[in-house]
């Protein structure tokens, strides 16, 4: 069984996580209507759309597309990073170390839950 991981670090503004849009979706249906992971690939790379992850286990397919957030300033600042406006799931990210993973500048890491052992 994998230990817990709990998320550490800040924001370092490298706006990496902004530049993308990243969907899941059903692994089994996608590729029984395209045939083929090859297929599926084919057709949305002309879309300027990338399979970037496929988990069998949770039946998911991950996509990823480059289309910068509009909220985005040049400067990678976030125009509602201190509003109510900002999205329930730009808060919570990353979730996963697998949302850092490939970006290096990220100041956000993922690191085991160490438990205290009491002596009673």
């Amino acid at each position: 069984m994998s230990q817990p991981l709990q998320r550490t670090g800040e924001c370092h503004s490298c706006g990496e996580c902004c530049k993308t849009v990243n969907m899941t979706v059903v692994r089994d249906v996608t590729l029984q209507q395209h045939g083929s992971l090859e297929e599926l690939e084919l057709y949305l790379s002309y879309r300027g759309i990338r399979v970037v992850g496929s988990d069998e286990k949770s039946n998911q397919l991950h996509y990823s597309m480059d289309v910068p957030c509009s909220e985005l300033t040049p400067d990678n600042q976030c125009r509602v990073h201190d509003s109510p406006k900002k999205p329930l799931i730009c808060l919570r990210f990353p979730s996963s170390k697998e949302d850092v993973e490939d970006t290096p500048n990220c100041g956000y890491n993922f690191q085991a839950v160490r438990h205290k052992i009491s002596n009673q």
